[in-house]
């Protein structure tokens, strides 16, 4: 028995929604991301999303809508992970033109580091490693760990303030231009 408000789409209909939407989706997610291949993986993952969430889909919204909300979303979500790791290239840049000291200050600080990490509760230890070591996105994490989006953002909140309160802020740079846990 379905359940009221909830839309399901068929073969057909999905093949008619990629057919009909395919190129306008392609424009316009590529219009965020300005890369015609990672538009098109974004596309894809958006259509996908469509078919593995077809028998739960609310039908008081239109699929046309809802696809374009998803793609965007999907961009924007590359976007602000790209801006992570364009940071820490940058960072890493920065510490190399630099020249951050000794190589025995380098191995004292990652010492510190794990050692501060290792102080870390389990959880918010396993949510900074995915995040920052793994380039993991927030979402991506929520999924892994069978947690709420708003939970890992808790978890990292604090583990950050445990490491800020604990180290200099160039072990934090330190510790997120360089895996070492």
């Amino acid at each position: 028995m379905e359940k009221p408000g909830v839309h399901h789409i068929g073969e057909k209909e999905f093949e008619v929604l990629f057919r009909e939407h395919f190129d306008n989706l392609m424009g316009f997610v590529c219009s965020y991301v300005h890369d015609s291949e990672v538009a098109r993986d974004l596309v894809h993952d958006a259509y996908m999303a469509i078919w593995s969430n077809r028998m739960r889909l609310d039908a008081s919204r239109p699929l046309t809508s809802y696809l374009f909300v998803l793609a965007r979303n999907y961009a924007l979500d590359w976007i602000r992970h790209r801006k992570v790791e364009l940071g820490n290239e940058e960072a890493i840049a920065r510490m190399m033109e630099e020249g951050t000291g000794e190589v025995e200050d380098y191995e004292a600080s990652v010492a510190k580091l794990r050692e501060k990490l290792g102080e870390l509760p389990d959880k918010q230890r396993e949510v900074v490693v995915k995040c920052f070591m793994e380039g993991k996105m927030y979402k991506e994490v929520a999924g892994e760990l069978g947690i709420s989006l708003n939970t890992v953002k808790t978890h990292l909140l604090r583990a950050l303030k445990f490491l800020r309160d604990e180290l200099q802020d160039d072990f934090i740079l330190l510790f997120m231009a360089f895996p070492c846990y």
